[in-house]
């Protein structure tokens, strides 16, 4: 019996029986091949789909094979290969093979000629990203078409044409690029019509037109005006049509579909917490334009909590709820195009660790973008009246987070702004570029705060891809000075923090007085550092999503003053994780991080090194 089953298996192979005489594709190998791997002439092959159907060599596929292996040559600039298949047959099993002598590989030499006198020869130049003397790249030549066209757009040339050609001197061994322009006349725009808007709405859109009658054409122009209607988050659908059927004018169309003026969102699901599992329920309705300009966002989130009285075991006997509701009004083009004012007006019921905290919440703002498309500032005033219940911390540790233990409150009053200088490719998934940010925060008694206090938190990212992969690297520090309010404190450690701890773990803690909460009670504080550098790479496409995988190495600390943070001495981490993408530029990540340094009975978390994440998106 298992004689026979060894026969059957090898029999079968692939799943394929062949018939007794018939021949067969076995392998396909391709020899002398230098400049290009077997893998990469090999996925494109037609023969490919034959042996893995267990068919016979078809004369035609095997012609065309030849000439896919030839042309990925000639695609780099070997104009002078051969490529030689045969065929070997034993046992009906056949062979075949590609037998390529590569030649000598064509350099680049790169003619760019008719460009316009206004047009920058040395920036048309440096479109085609191929230096003279290069080895020729066809891809590299055919991807600089394109720019070239949107640089004479840009500069005014709607009608521009390119006559683009490569020619092989053999006896050179040279690939001469040749881009021959014929620019037409120098453009301006004309009549601009904007359909599908009502006039309140007109006036916004008027104000974010990106150019004017007479303006010098530009298709820059056209593209960040398109982006600015759709920031404007009341249309499904933006439409910009220049008429390029006129001479030196050039009229533009405008047209526009509104968006759902009512959106309502329902979420939910499950939370697991160092301390603590969660069933969470969220809703949140919106009216677009409920008087001309103006929002109407009304949110509402809870949370049962059940304090964990084991590894995995909940406390199903104790559940403890936490949430928050708010309604927030917001109004475009407040006092002027481009700034925002918003009203928000909440509640909050918030279980973390040390405590439960409670009570209304008031925020005003306006933001606007400043001097640059990329530049970003906001000016606000928030006001919250909190009670706090429910300690699992005892009366000097209270104290020490500025609380009355016989009538603990809080009260905090504290103008903000906010400068952000955005300059990633993708503010998702950013592939290079780089983010500056930097909060500040003054709590004062005249503005309704208990206490007074200065909030200062900087960041800043950092993006560079290379060689396929991503180096990506984040810094952010904060200190709070003066009376520091509870629920203000910093703490790290999570998803997008320092990967080494559980959320919200790295801190100063106290030792708890209930058993529910464990031996360590993280209590927060006034400084804090956090740093990591990641190495980021694509791996390929599995079940129809893109994965990726990362490498990380992140550092950080919590100190319960400013002064007491020390750089060259942070909690250190390294880990890996891989991503998932489930839509463009959003992907679901797991991370393992374990922990480097600073694992002491002293340490936060002293009795785990490994912390797990799961996470939406990158970690920064």
């Amino acid at each position: 019996m298992a004689v026979l089953l060894v026969v059957a298996a090898a029999c079968r192979g692939n799943g394929v029986v062949h018939r007794p005489g018939e021949d067969w594709l076995q392998e396909i190998k391709i020899e002398g091949n230098k400049a290009i791997d077997f893998s990469d002439l090999d996925d494109g092959l037609a023969l490919k789909r034959v042996r893995e159907e267990g068919g016979p060599i078809d004369p035609y596929q095997l012609a065309v094979d030849t000439e896919r292996i030839r042309a990925a040559y000639l695609k780099l600039g070997f104009f002078d290969v051969e490529v030689k298949p045969r065929v070997d047959v034993k046992n009906h099993a056949q062979t075949v093979v590609f037998a390529v002598t590569e030649g000598k590989r064509a350099v680049t030499k790169v003619v760019i000629a008719g460009l316009p006198s206004d047009v920058s020869a040395d920036k048309a130049r440096t479109l085609v990203e191929l230096k003279d003397g290069d080895p020729f790249d066809y891809d590299v030549y055919d991807d600089a078409k394109d720019p070239l066209i949107a640089l004479l757009e840009n500069e005014g040339y709607a009608h521009a044409a390119l006559d683009a050609q490569v020619l092989a001197d053999h006896v050179h061994a040279e690939a001469v690029i040749q881009m021959l322009v014929d620019p037409g006349p120098r453009c301006k725009f004309g009549k601009i019509e904007i359909v599908g808007v009502d006039e309140d709405l007109a006036e916004a859109v008027r104000a974010r037109l990106k150019f004017a009658p007479g303006d010098t054409y530009s298709q820059d122009a056209l593209t960040r005006t398109q982006t600015a209607l759709y920031e404007l988050a009341r249309f499904s659908t933006v439409r910009i049509d220049p008429d390029k059927t006129g001479d030196s004018v050039i009229n533009v169309k405008v047209g526009l579909a509104r968006a759902s003026r009512h959106e309502l969102k329902l979420g939910g699901g499950l939370a697991y917490e160092p301390l603590t599992d969660d069933i969470r329920v969220r809703a949140a309705y919106n009216i677009v334009d409920p008087w001309p300009l103006f929002n109407l966002a009304l949110e509402g989130q809870l949370a049962i909590t059940f304090p964990r009285s084991g590894i995995l075991v909940p406390d199903t006997s104790q559940p403890q709820p936490k949430g928050h509701v708010t309604a927030t009004l917001s109004r475009i083009d407040l006092f002027d195009t481009g700034i925002r004012g918003e009203v928000l007006a909440g509640y909050d019921y918030l279980t973390v660790e040390a405590l439960t905290y409670y009570g209304p919440r008031l925020q005003v703002g306006l933001s606007s973008r400043l001097w640059f498309p990329w530049l970003t500032g906001r000016v606000g005033y928030l006001f919250a009246d909190y009670g706090f219940r429910d300690f699992q911390i005892d009366n000097t540790a209270q104290t020490a987070l500025n609380l009355d233990p016989a009538s603990p409150n809080e009260r905090i009053g504290v103008f903000q702004q906010v400068l952000v200088a955005d300059l990633r490719d993708d503010p998702i998934a950013a592939t290079r570029g780089a983010y500056f940010e930097i909060r500040a925060g003054e709590g004062m008694r005249y503005l309704g705060g208990t206490g007074a206090y200065l909030k200062i938190v900087p960041e800043m990212r950092g993006y560079v891809p290379f060689a396929g992969f991503v180096l990506a690297a984040r810094a952010r520090a904060g200190g709070i000075f003066g009376e520091v309010p509870a629920t203000e404190r910093f703490f790290a450690g999570g998803a997008s923090s320092q990967r080494g701890f559980s959320e919200r773990h790295l801190s100063p803690f106290v030792i708890g007085t209930s058993s529910m909460t464990g031996s360590e009670v993280p209590i927060g504080g006034a400084g804090l550092i956090e740093t990591g550098v990641e190495l980021r790479r694509f791996i390929g496409k599995w079940i129809g999503l893109h994965w990726g995988a990362v490498a990380f190495l992140d550092g950080g600390d919590v100190t319960t003053t400013p002064q007491g943070l020390d750089p060259t001495h942070l909690h250190w981490a390294a880990g890996g994780g891989v991503r998932a993408e489930v839509i463009k530029s959003l992907s679901v990540r797991i991370d393992v991080g374990v922990r480097l340094n600073r694992t002491g009975a002293d340490q936060p978390e002293p009795d785990s090194r490994w912390a797990f994440h799961l996470g939406i998106g990158e970690a920064y």
